[in-house]
């Protein structure tokens, strides 16, 4: 599953204490006897770890209080496994050779559930390029055949940029909107106000827009947009 949110300190939504308490179970023989890592943004932006387990019989646990709720992540070896939001409540992450999940806590709930509905169209993608390939193999002609194809991946393309940015609109109250907006932002060589952030902003309420690092991106992209204009004249 593919996922990589950007945590930033500024991005922990403010509570008086989170009291964590995560429960593993794994079906993947290879991890028993492997330490895992929960890891959270700390003061100065980066990932460090705040917790440690030995996977035991498939079994990990982790515990503890954090501050505020944040995006946090699950490792190993200092590879990123998968995403989990600090919360408060009983959260249990499920570990097999097909996926890996988070069930428990109100926006675990929500992050996994879209994170789902996304996979399941990048999979559509996926099985139109072997379509395309078992055909072209099969002795169709290419160029009909991608030009055909294309127009289905790209309706396809276009449902998974709805559903990112209603996931952050929807969430733009919460850690959730205000870290996928970050990694959305990240997808480009530089600022940009791509149609997909456009719209965001759009939607988005008023308050979401002024966050102080939602306005440093937008005046750095219409820096960027006014930069190519000049030079392209």
């Amino acid at each position: 599953m593919r996922l990589c949110f950007i945590c930033l300190a500024t991005l922990c939504f403010m509570a008086c204490s989170t009291q964590y308490n995560i429960n593993g179970d794994s079906s993947v023989s290879t991890l028993d006897g492997r330490m895992l890592y929960l890891k959270a943004v700390s003061q100065n932006n980066s990932m460090e770890s705040i917790d440690s387990c030995e996977v035991v019989h498939g079994k990990f646990t982790f515990m503890g209080t954090m501050d505020s709720i944040c995006m946090g992540e699950l490792t190993m070896d200092n590879i990123s496994v998968m995403p989990v939001v600090i919360e408060n409540g009983e959260v249990t992450i499920f570990i097999n050779d097909m996926e890996q999940r988070v069930v428990g806590g109100a926006l675990n709930n929500k992050l996994y559930q879209f994170l789902g509905a996304r996979n399941q169209l990048e999979n559509e993608i996926m099985e139109l390029s072997s379509q395309e390939a078992r055909a072209i193999l099969s002795g169709y002609n290419p160029v009909e055949l991608h030009s055909k194809l294309q127009e289905k991946m790209d309706k396809v393309s276009a449902k998974i940029d709805r559903l990112e940015a209603n996931f952050v609109i929807d969430n733009a109250d919460n850690i959730l909107g205000r870290s996928f907006f970050m990694e959305l932002c990240n997808r480009t060589p530089g600022p940009m106000l791509t149609p997909q952030i456009k719209q965001i902003l759009k939607k988005a309420p008023a308050k979401f827009r002024h966050l102080p690092f939602v306005e440093s991106y937008v005046r750095a992209a219409e820096a960027n947009h006014r930069f190519i204009r000049q030079t392209t004249q």
